[in-house]
């Protein structure tokens, strides 16, 4: 779990959680949804790190779901020869070699899809924010530019989103990027590069002391519990602002 739900067990175990597909151009996405019965707040597209749909990944959801939200992680590497959860311990070039086989502009269409997909169901309050974690924080800020209908965007300790800047580009909604201090994936010309965007279109731009890569990961080697729940935190409360 992202952290300790006080108070949230019965919400907890009113979650539905289901495997779903998501028809885009040529196929089906798999994707993993958490909903509760009472909800009806705003989707949430959880854009996963390299490793896949892994139990973190899943923890995010269900709590989103608990607080009256849908969210819903779909499988992008769902083409690939090795397309499943993959683990930090043993899996760590298996899985960059997948995320750097995968075509950017097709997975962007599969996400509009995606996003699509969650404002049309029942629980949907017709918002979608987009939570990108390492390997989705490039995906958190051009869905925010590029059109695809999200309302707010956060990216958490995103790997090579200076890569996918374009010359004057402008978010159509809230933006927020965290980073650890000591993120051996984004070395100081790349945190330069995505706070000078952020700076010149007011998006927050946060580094949390003491904390590396993957600090948002409770199974991840690099946690670090309290900047994840200040980026928690920061994430719920754009979240809040869109469920009336």
């Amino acid at each position: 779990m992202t952290r300790k739900l006080t108070g949230f067990d019965e919400q907890l175990r009113a979650v539905t959680r289901e495997q779903t597909m998501v028809a885009v151009a040529d196929g089906q996405m798999e994707a993993y949804r958490a909903v509760t019965g009472k909800g009806n707040g705003p989707g949430v597209i959880v854009v996963t790190h390299v490793f896949g749909i892994d139990q973190d990944m899943k923890d995010v959801c269900d709590e989103l779901a608990a607080r009256g939200c849908v969210a819903l992680a779909p499988n992008f590497f769902w083409r690939d020869q090795d397309s499943g959860v993959l683990a930090e311990a043993t899996d760590v070039q298996r899985a960059i070699g997948r995320a750097m086989r995968i075509d950017f502009s097709r997975s962007m269409d599969e996400l509009r899809r995606g996003i699509e997909a969650l404002r049309s169901h029942p629980n949907c309050n017709g918002k979608v924010v987009l939570l990108g974690y390492c390997f989705g924080g490039p995906y958190a800020w051009r869905a925010a530019c590029d059109g695809l209908g999200v309302d707010a965007s956060v990216s958490f300790h995103g790997t090579y989103v200076s890569k996918y800047l374009k010359p004057g580009d402008k978010p159509n909604c809230p933006v927020e990027f965290h980073y650890g201090e000591h993120d051996h994936l984004a070395p100081a010309e790349e945190l330069a590069a995505v706070k000078a965007v952020a700076d010149a279109n007011g998006c927050p731009f946060v580094l949390h002391p003491g904390a590396g890569h993957a600090y948002m990961m409770p199974a991840n080697s690099h946690y670090h519990a309290e900047a994840a729940s200040k980026s928690w935190d920061a994430a719920l409360q754009l979240i809040k602002t869109l469920q009336a």
